[in-house]
């Protein structure tokens, strides 16, 4: 009998071990889970800051060309109609390079982002 309780035990002992390990993995992955989405939210919330910043920026930088541009016409609204034509034109534009130029370095800067702090991780 005393051959079976000592594998009792150590089956045990081996449950209770491998229970404490799936628990801690659980408990690294909600860390990095938890972190990587704080991270996130931080990141978001400074571009969302500095992108209306730039918005006000260009606000004010565009009324005063459409007020220059204005003068320079003779008529205001012919100089707001300029900037608004600049506008259309530059939207046009990123319209037909906005997948090499704007969508696939952000794609690459999320995964560079995202892979280079799983590796920087040691298990």
């Amino acid at each position: 009998m005393a051959a079976f309780e000592q594998t009792n035990d150590i089956a045990e002992d081996i449950f209770e071990h491998a229970s404490d390990y799936v628990e801690a993995r659980w408990k690294l992955g909600v860390l990095n889970t938890s972190s990587k989405a704080a991270n996130g939210v931080a990141d978001l919330a400074t571009i969302l800051l500095f992108i209306l910043l730039f918005m006000i920026v260009l606000l004010f930088m565009s009324l005063s060309v459409a007020w220059v541009l204005g003068q320079y016409f003779n008529s205001v609204a012919l100089g707001f109609f300029g900037v608004g034509v600049f506008y259309v034109i530059a939207g046009i534009l990123l319209w037909f390079i906005k997948d090499e130029y704007i969508k696939l370095p952000l794609v690459n800067s999320f995964l560079k982002k995202f892979y280079s702090e799983d590796e920087d991780r040691k298990y």
